[in-house]
């Protein structure tokens, strides 16, 4: 079996799904970021 399909079995199979992301994949995807010049913060 592939790595993806693995892992998707195991997505799929699971209670739970938590994502850990790192800085910045927010900005990348079009999600408001906290910090920057049109920041949440500075709203």
């Amino acid at each position: 079996m592939g790595k993806i399909k693995e892992v998707a079995k195991i997505i799929q199979s699971a209670h739970c799904v938590v994502a850990l992301t790192g800085a910045g994949i927010s900005a990348e995807s079009g999600i408001p970021t906290f910090r920057g010049k049109q920041g949440l913060w500075q709203k």
